[in-house]
């Protein structure tokens, strides 16, 4: 009996970005037509191939012979040239997944996912990545299966696809996957072009990038891909450079210069870099800005560029995206920019962060939409701005931060001590639940509860466990993400993470240090390193330490292999907040999934996104509560390790 194999057509995406399937909230007018007039005409019954090889022209899902599919494949195989060829035809032919009940090919591992993806060079593939127990993901379920049914993209050769995250985190996270749900985006032979975490609200964004990808990649008259053509995005020169004029009522652009309006210099005036400027070096700023406009698609900074140049957002929209460490260079497309993990619009300014650590851009920004924004050299930065390179923030500066993000309840370490301390004492005082009344300390003595003088000798080796227990972490995190330390803006943007350790931290890291400074030159030399490795963990070879430093030591090629104080306070410094972060998140994962709810780590975090720059935007948007956050990749995010 033959079998029989049902094969459904394609389904398609809506042309146009509008809110029908999203919240309430949402401005459908926001959204104009991506698609042109061209591709929205009466589409032709124009036959596509379909994954598996036979061809449908947009009728209902009709019945294959399997046998015929089969020979089909086999004749497809035999047109090529070698043995080689013939086998991967008939490879993934077998290893295509399933199409499930409702359209969506249903993605369980990753072969599952590189079959899809080999299988169609000549389509556009669409993702959906999403955890089986995860509320956004269950809200977003039906809205994408709708938009995947859309009949105007019928003709269009898109496919679209489902993969679960259960039993494949390690491969998800390769992918470069920050939540949970995410849609991922393959243009055929290009390879992966779109990587953007996907909430139910953000359907209306979906759509926007699919018909925009159409637009750019799908021939207009064929509806088949157009040749991939080299795409490695650069920084992109502005389309047009204005300076600025001066101050009106109202924003005016003219062919030369730019008039800004009163309310947007008091919004420029109102920027934290900029609150310490004295009115002569803000008129004098202005003055050598420019107005730059660029038209969508345009890339204002690329990750891994130097910076030079800080950005104020007066209209359009950018988002923010960042390749991560676990992306394989190879295999990773040059033009992608990475996952979207962050949208601006106006009012918003970004690029300050290589500004403030010297540091190689972070992510990189692209415009959305035609986008205008305030540029500032950091040449001509006042040197009373953090921005300049030339000083540290003011006082004043770091009270509104802590005033903005409510550090002063959250993150005061040194303020959370004293209570724990005024507890304990007050504790003494009014003594414990079983003996209310004050506690007598003769008394103690004379039952012999008080510590006496050869107990400090088990003070000293508490101590010193403790003081392991620190070097042991800094050792494993070294190990784990493979940091450098040599390099100089890494070490300005641990010395930012050092100063925000409170008083009694930089004491018990300064005895880490001298504890395995034995020589007392002040530098933790190749030797020191080794003895306090073997103290910790004997399974280190000399080799293996000698990697690990000429790896990390940058500035010095590995030939001294030490480390100075400075050095090893900023990986303390570093290692401490990871691990707080993630000993944090790790508490709300119950279930160890690696994922957390965005409402549970807003909630911690209080509105802080960022340590380094004290930004609530630069890292990813987790305004969306529902959504499932990678948190070990979002705690390296906020010390700016990613």
């Amino acid at each position: 009996m033959q079998t029989m194999l049902r094969v459904p057509a394609l389904s398609a995406i809506s042309i146009v970005a509008v809110a029908t399937l999203c919240s309430n909230s949402f401005n459908a007018a926001a959204f104009t037509p991506i698609l042109t007039p061209t591709i929205l005409s009466s589409l032709p019954n124009k036959r596509i191939t379909s994954i598996d090889g036979s061809s449908r022209t947009g009728n209902p899902p009709q019945t294959y012979n399997t046998e015929k599919i089969k020979s089909h494949s086999r004749i497809i195989a035999l047109s090529s040239t070698t043995e080689a060829t013939e086998e991967k035809e008939e490879t993934v032919k077998k290893s295509i997944p399933k199409l499930g009940n409702n359209g969506l090919y249903e993605l369980v591992t990753k072969e599952d996912h590189l079959a899809l993806v080999e299988a169609n060079p000549d389509k556009i593939v669409i993702i959906k990545v999403y955890a089986p127990w995860c509320r956004a993901c269950k809200g977003l379920a039906p809205k994408f299966v709708m938009v995947s049914k859309d009949k105007k993209y019928k003709e269009l050769p898109l496919v679209f696809a489902e993969f679960s995250v259960q039993h494949n985190k390690d491969y998800v996270k390769s992918l470069g996957i920050l939540a949970l749900p995410s849609i991922m985006i393959y243009a055929g032979t290009e390879g992966l072009i779109e990587n953007f975490p996907c909430s139910p609200s953000k359907v209306p964004i979906l759509k926007k990038k699919i018909a925009q990808i159409v637009n750019a990649k799908v021939d207009s008259t064929t509806y088949e891909l157009k040749p991939v053509v080299s795409n490695k995005e650069e920084e992109t020169v502005p389309c047009i450079k204005r300076p600025i004029k001066g101050v009106g009522e109202t924003t005016e652009l003219s062919v030369g210069n730019v008039v800004v309006s009163q309310k947007t210099m008091d919004d420029l005036r109102n920027v934290c870099f900029f609150k310490d400027l004295t009115d002569e070096e803000f008129s004098s700023l202005m003055a050598k800005a420019t107005y730059n406009t660029f038209e969508p698609g345009s890339v204002l900074m690329k990750q891994g560029k130097p910076g030079s140049q800080f950005y104020f957002l007066d209209s359009g929209e950018v988002e923010i995206s960042v390749r991560g460490a676990y992306q394989d260079p190879l295999t990773t497309p040059d033009g992608y920019l990475g996952a979207v993990v962050n949208r601006l619009t106006k009012g918003n300014y970004f690029g300050e962060r290589s500004l403030l650590t010297g540091q190689t851009r972070a992510a990189s920004i692209r415009a959305t939409d035609k986008s205008r924004c305030f540029v500032f050299k950091m040449e001509d930065i006042p040197a009373s701005s953090s921005l300049s390179g030339k000083s540290n923030p003011s006082a004043d500066r770091l009270a509104q931060v802590n005033e903005k993000y409510a550090l002063d309840d959250y993150y005061n370490i040194d303020l959370m001590t004293k209570q724990n301390k005024d507890v304990n004492v007050a504790t003494q005082i009014r003594g414990s639940v079983n003996k209310p009344e004050s506690i007598d300390i003769e008394e103690e003595k004379a039952v012999g509860l008080v510590a006496k003088e050869d107990d400090g000798i088990i003070l000293c080796l508490l101590l010193r466990f403790k003081l392991l227990r620190h070097a042991s972490r800094c050792i494993d995190y070294i190990k784990k993400t493979a940091v450098t330390w040599g390099e100089q803006g890494e070490m300005n943007r641990r010395a930012l993470l050092v100063s925000k350790l409170t008083q009694g931290q930089r004491d018990e890291f300064t005895q880490v240090f001298d504890m395995i400074d034995t020589s007392k030159d002040g530098k933790i030399s190749f030797s020191e390193l080794k003895n306090i490795l073997e103290t910790i963990d004997d399974n280190h070879t000399d080799e293996e330490i000698t990697q690990m430093i000429n790896k990390a030591d940058l500035n010095d090629n590995g030939n001294d292999q030490e480390m100075t104080k400075a050095q090893f306070m900023g990986l303390m410094a570093e290692a401490e907040f990871y691990y707080l972060f993630q000993d944090t998140f790790q508490s709300l994962d119950r279930d160890g999934s690696g994922y957390v709810q965005a409402w549970k780590i807003d909630k911690v975090l209080c509105g802080l996104r960022d340590l380094i720059s004290d930004d609530r935007m630069s890292v990813i948007d987790i305004e969306d509560k529902d959504l499932l956050i990678d948190y070990e990749t979002f705690s390296r995010m906020m010390i700016g390790s990613l």
